[in-house]
């Protein structure tokens, strides 16, 4: 995924936000609307087969509803990327959205570790182990 972002002329600074931005909007999509397909792999829950986490990853991100410049997601993009231009900011989307679909397709274990990593960092977040990393001296 990685080598198709770098030819895509996303700033590299902005590849990783992206990616975070789209599987934040799965998780909350999901909790918002009830599913539990991106959430069983958020929050640890086994699904059925390592092939039904796979093909989970694989729905939710075709699941995404065409990109435009009020949706949602552009806006967590712009916001957190700091890309003011709403065009830009969906183009760079589409792009690293079409990544992510093809290496799930491709490397379905690698993406649904993608998102097993998210939610690891969630709950180290979540559990204060951040001051652990040398933020609980002030």
């Amino acid at each position: 995924m990685a080598s198709k972002l770098s030819q895509s002329g996303i700033p590299e600074s902005s590849r990783n936000t992206i990616i975070n931005c789209i599987i934040k909007h799965l998780m909350d999509s999901d909790e918002s609307e009830g599913k539990t397909s991106t959430n069983r792999l958020a929050t640890g829950d086994a699904a059925s087969t390592v092939a039904d986490a796979d093909k989970d990853v694989q729905r939710a991100l075709s699941n995404i509803e065409q990109l435009n410049p009020n949706h949602p997601l552009i806006q967590r993009v712009q916001r957190d990327t700091g890309i003011r231009d709403p065009q830009l900011a969906t183009q760079y989307t589409e792009q690293t959205l079409r990544a992510m679909k093809e290496h799930a397709n491709e490397n379905p274990e690698r993406m649904r570790s993608i998102f097993m990593s998210w939610r690891s960092k969630k709950e180290r977040d979540l559990d204060g182990s951040f001051l652990h990393d040398g933020y609980d001296s002030f």
